[in-house]
């Protein structure tokens, strides 16, 4: 982990988010409102954020994260449903990120978990470096990976439109939406995933 923007991530993130767009307005994905809503709700991909990292990284080696799979408090954490949060602390640069990479990996191997994350990245763009960038990427990748979850967010873009983004109680009412995700009974178990929160620069 750095506390340095990763400036090779941040022009990926430009480029592809570019591309969004010009994807975003064609009549290929407007033509069904789930498609145009989920489009609005996507500010970056966690996905892609997570691939740039890696690569840029020089790759995910497992002994860069493995050591943590059998460590007695990730495994109570892991194992113990009443252990909720797992708080993962240290000094920059010393490899918190890629950690989590191996992590949201072992996780997601396990066909019956839902894994959410998001990389705040220590970027100066403040598009993604807010609580809302964290927020509205967490809902998209669980919307993304459980079609099931699409109406708690459809509702609500029908009602506001892109409003449901940009409007001044955008935080309270995406705030509302993923708390009726997490409580939907169709919805796996799941485990959400945020890195460098610390260095999430507004609204907190």
């Amino acid at each position: 982990m750095t506390n340095k923007p990763r400036p090779e991530c941040e022009r990926r993130w430009r480029k592809q988010n570019s591309g969004w767009k010009q994807l975003h307005s064609s009549p290929q994905l407007q033509r069904t409102e789930p498609n145009r809503c989920i489009a609005d709700l996507r500010l970056t991909d966690p996905r892609d954020d997570k691939r740039c990292i890696e690569q840029t990284k020089g790759g995910l080696l497992k002994d860069s994260y493995g050591w943590i799979l059998d460590n007695d408090d990730f495994q109570q954490w892991r194992n113990d449903e009443q252990s909720r949060l797992l708080w993962i602390k240290g000094d920059p640069g010393k490899g918190k990120t890629m950690l989590l990479c191996g992590i949201i990996d072992k996780l997601k191997k396990q066909t019956a978990n839902l894994v959410s994350y998001f990389f705040c990245q220590g970027t100066t763009d403040s598009r993604i470096n807010n609580a809302m960038a964290v927020l509205r990427g967490l809902i998209y990748l669980l919307v993304e990976e459980q079609e099931l979850l699409i109406p708690h967010v459809q509702k609500k873009y029908n009602d506001l439109g892109n409003r449901l983004l940009e409007d001044v109680n955008s935080w309270w009412v995406l705030s509302e939406i993923f708390t009726n995700i997490l409580q939907d009974p169709n919805l796996k178990s799941t485990f959400l995933i945020i890195d460098l929160l610390d260095e999430c620069v507004t609204d907190l």
